[in-house]
């Protein structure tokens, strides 16, 4: 093994060392983008609204929307319209003679919004009638509050949308509230290139060459004696 050999492998060691850290790939989980409603604040009647019609009683909801950016990097997403309030409410009522009805108005517009990674909040409301005067509560039933995200994932983007439903329970007067968390546990699995085995290979190369040259040094030595 002459020192021109032994030179290039130790140069070639040097080059695909450097060059390790830049082939290493972290798969992790898909990308994705959630919502929820993290927390409902109150729960009011609203008096004397200019949105206030005969016969009937209005609510208003204040929440705080959690949504979550699973990724690393900034990651965009379409939605066909721009909805106000952003997010909705649906309801299944006890008395069945009772009649609900959202208020909100939308743009028809296509909007893009961006989301840095980890979690961004936002507060929101929701109103909305029930038609009946002078209710003081909620009426018993079901109430389903989420955040609509990506709604045009079908057409627009590849972004993968996850909303997660919050639900308002009202027995007897009584509130509960059953909140959604995110389901966001990442395994990240580390996997060399298939340049390792090379380092490796060169590595042994370049040892073996430095015996051999150390060898031939001494068997040099000895025939000189």
């Amino acid at each position: 093994m002459n020192k021109k050999i032994g030179k290039f492998l130790t140069i070639s060691l040097i080059v695909l060392t450097l060059l390790l850290p830049y082939t290493m790939v972290v798969e992790g989980e898909e990308s994705t983008i959630a919502s929820r409603i993290s927390e409902i604040s109150e729960v009011s009647v609203l008096h004397n609204s200019y949105f206030s019609e005969p016969n009937t009683t209005l609510f208003d909801i204040n929440v705080t929307v959690e949504i979550l950016n699973k990724e690393a990097e900034n990651q965009t997403v379409t939605e066909i319209s721009d909805y106000i309030p952003k997010v909705f409410i649906n309801a299944s009522l006890e008395n069945q003679s009772l009649e609900f009805e959202r208020l909100g108005y939308v743009h028809s517009t296509v909007m893009k919004y961006t989301y840095q990674p980890g979690i961004t909040v936002e507060y929101s409301y929701v109103v909305f009638y029930i038609n009946q005067t002078d209710l003081d509560q909620l009426p018993n039933g079901n109430y389903t509050l989420w955040r609509p995200i990506n709604t045009a994932y079908q057409w627009l983007n590849t972004t993968k949308a996850e909303v997660l439903m919050t639900i308002i329970t009202v027995t007897s007067g009584v509130l509960n509230i059953t909140y959604m968390d995110f389901d966001y546990n990442p395994t990240e699995v580390t996997s060399t290139s298939f340049m390792t085995p090379i380092v490796f290979f060169l590595l042994f190369s370049l040892m073996v060459a430095s015996n051999i040259r150390r060898k031939s040094l001494y068997n040099q030595k000895e025939v000189s004696k």
